[in-house]
C-alpha cells in the first residue's frame, strides 16, 4: 500500500515512478508465482511420485553417475543464484542505512509514503521492509530452484534413455525376446518422462508466464535506475546486483528449458546410431514408435504461449532494451 500511495503522489516524477514500478512489478511476479504454487501444491507431490516409480529408480552404476554429474552441476549453479539473492537482501538492508548515516537523514529500503510520520517508528518500519525483502527473496528463489531441479531431473532422464537405446547396439545377439523386452522398456521409459514433463509444465506454466512478463519490465526499469542514480550513493551497486539476480533468474528457466528440449531432440539420433537393420521387423517397428514421437521435441511452455529456450531469453532481453530506450528518450526530453 505504501508503494502504491507513493506512485499516485509522484505521478509526475518519472524517476520516482520507475523506482516504484521496479518494486511493484517484482512483487507482482512473486505473488503470482506464490499463488500459482499454492493453488497447485497438491500436484507438486505428484512430481515426487512420478520420479519415484520403479522404472526410474532401478538404475545401473553408469546411470547413477550420469545423475550425480547432472545434479552436482545444477547445485553449483543454484548456489550462485541463491548467493545473489542473499546479496540483494543484504544490500537492501545495508545501503539505505549507510546512505542515511552519510546524509544525516532517515532512509528506507522502499520508496513508500505513509499516512503518519514513519520516522517515529523508524526501526520497526525499516526492519519490516528488510524482512519483506528477505521473505520474498527466499520464497521466490526456492520456487525457482524447485522448478530448475525438476527440469534437470527430466533432462537427466532423457540422457539415461539415450544411453539405454545406445546399449541396444551391443546386445543384438542376446536373442529375440530379451532384446524386445528392453526395447519395450525404452518405450515405457519414454512415455513416463513425457508424463513427468507434462506435470512440471501444468504446475509452473502460469507462474512462469507472469514472471517473464514482469522480468522484462523489471530489467528495463533497473537499467533505467542505474542511469539516473548517483554512483557515489551506493544505490548503483545494489541495482547492479539486483539486475544480475533478475537476469540469472531468467537464464535458469530458459537455459535448462533449452537443455531439456535439446536432449529430447537427440533421441532420434540415438535410434539411428544403433544397428537397427539387424533387428527383427517387430523390434524395428518399436524403434520407429520412439523415433516418430521424438520428431516433436519435448519443450516446456509458459502457459502454451512460448517455449522456455534461449530464443525466448533473447526475445525478453530485446524487449527490455526497447523499453529502456523509450524511457531514456522520455527522461532526456
Amino acid at each position: 500500500m505504501a508503494v502504491v500511495i507513493n506512485f499516485v503522489l509522484s505521478i509526475t516524477d518519472i524517476v520516482t515512478i520507475t523506482e516504484v514500478l521496479l518494486f511493484s512489478m517484482t512483487q507482482v511476479g512473486f505473488v503470482n508465482k506464490l499463488v500459482n504454487f499454492h493453488r497447485n501444491s497438491r500436484k507438486v507431490a505428484t512430481l515426487d511420485e512420478l520420479i519415484s516409480q520403479e522404472i526410474f529408480t532401478r538404475v545401473t552404476v553408469a546411470e547413477m553417475d550420469i545423475m550425480k554429474t547432472s545434479f552436482q552441476r545444477c547445485q553449483k549453479v543454484l548456489n550462485i543464484f541463491l548467493l545473489s539473492c542473499f546479496g540483494v537482501t543484504l544490500l537492501y538492508g545495508v545501503v539505505p542505512a549507510v546512505n542515511g548515516i552519510m546524509t544525516g537523514t532517515k532512509m528506507y529500503p522502499f520508496p513508500g509514503k505513509f499516512p503518519f510520520n514513519p520516522d517515529d517508528y523508524f526501526v520497526l518500519i525499516y526492519g519490516g521492509e528488510v524482512a519483506t525483502v528477505a521473505v520474498s527473496a527466499w520464497n521466490n528463489g526456492a520456487m525457482d530452484c524447485l522448478f530448475t531441479k525438476h527440469t534437470v531431473i527430466a533432462t537427466t532422464l532423457f540422457r539415461i534413455l539415450r544411453k539405454k537405446i545406445k546399449d541396444l547396439h551391443y546386445n543384438t545377439n542376446e536373442g529375440e525376446r530379451p532384446l524386445e523386452n528392453r526395447i519395450k522398456h525404452c518405450v515405457r521409459y519414454y512415455n513416463e518422462i513425457i508424463k513427468y514433463v507434462s506435470a512440471i509444465e501444468n504446475i509452473f506454466a502460469y507462474g512462469i508466464l507472469v514472471q517473464f512478463m514482469c522480468s522484462a519490465i523489471v530489467i528495463c526499469l533497473t537499467g533505467f535506475q542505474l542511469l539516473v542514480v548517483a554512483s557515489e550513493s551506493g544505490q548503483s551497486g545494489l541495482l547492479v546486483v539486483y539486475l544480475f539476480c533478475m537476469m540469472f533468474q531468467l537464464v535458469l528457466y530458459c537455459w535448462y528449458g533449452h537443455m531439456l528440449m535439446e536432449e529430447s531432440n537427440r533421441i532420434t539420433e540415438a535410434c539411428y546410431a544403433i544397428n537397427w537393420h539387424e533387428m527383427k521387423i517387430g523390434q524395428q517397428k518399436m524403434l520407429i514408435t520412439i523415433m516418430e514421437r521424438a520428431k516433436k521435441p519435448i519443450a516446456l511452455k509458459a502457459l502454451g504461449i512460448f517455449r522456455l529456450n534461449l530464443s525466448t531469453l533473447m526475445t525478453i532481453l530485446r524487449s527490455s532494451y526497447s523499453y529502456f530506450a523509450v524511457l531514456q528518450q522520455i527522461y532526456r526530453k
